[in-house]
């Protein structure tokens, strides 16, 4: 084999040998530097969250379904409770996702009342959208949504001498496959950068998808994706 190399460089003239190897560099140099360019162009969500193939569900979360309790019936609902409060919800909100969690960003909150810091944090939480049941946000886009808590981050614990300080640093934390039911007004959702952004939420809205199952099996019946049967008081209130 070292004598058929030798023999052949010894047919090439030297010239092209050197022309082979300086433009074998420079196709390195070149796909290095279009490399570069294309990581720089990325936007910071493509960055962190890169794109990627997102398959539909074809079977449904085992969450909600067929086979549950009986829809609620009029008249079944009392004033003043938590079914009575998730049915306004449901009446208003023209989209309802399930979505999964893989990241929180909790950012502190130097609020001032009364003169005295409050202990507060924002989270930012990131998902994939697994169940589209009604509107228009398409499975598999990233959600971010925004509220204010007073829970501290997992596996941290501060003093409210620390906010005062300044002492308290915004933390990221990975929480994957937390599924949970988004129960949205259209106008309060944005698209920014192509992430759809929802800042205005009670915690009755954000509440994980399992504390659900019982409260939601009444409302609605779901499919892969679709509801298929639902209670009058799970339906969008006439004008929505």
């Amino acid at each position: 084999m070292e004598l058929i190399f030798l023999t052949f460089t010894r047919l090439i003239p030297k010239g092209m040998i050197a022309g082979m190897l300086l433009a074998g560099a420079a196709w390195a140099d070149d796909s290095a530097a279009t490399a570069a360019k294309a990581e720089k162009a990325k936007s910071p969500e493509e960055r962190i969250f890169p794109s990627a193939p997102w398959k539909k569900l074809d079977v449904a979360v085992p969450l909600v379904g067929e086979g549950g309790p009986p829809l609620w019936k009029e008249g079944e609902i009392q004033e003043d409770t938590g079914e009575l409060m998730l049915s306004q919800r449901l009446q208003r909100a023209d989209e309802l996702l399930l979505v999964c969690y893989f990241e929180s960003k909790y950012v502190p909150q130097y609020n001032a009342r009364n003169g005295k810091f409050t202990w507060r944090w924002r989270i930012h939480s990131r998902g994939r959208v697994v169940q589209a049941l009604r509107g228009k946000i398409p499975v598999g886009s990233i959600i971010e949504v925004i509220q204010a808590t007073e829970e501290t981050p997992p596996g941290t614990s501060y003093t409210r001498k620390d906010f005062v300080a300044n002492k308290v640093q915004e933390k990221t934390v990975s929480e994957p496959g937390v599924l949970v039911y988004l129960l949205m007004e259209r106008e309060e959702v944005k698209k920014e950068g192509g992430i759809y952004v929802y800042r205005k939420l009670d915690y009755l809205t954000e509440r994980p998808a399992k504390f659900y199952t019982e409260d939601l099996g009444r409302f609605i019946k779901v499919r892969p994706a679709s509801i298929v049967e639902e209670s009058v008081h799970a339906r969008l209130l006439p004008g929505r």
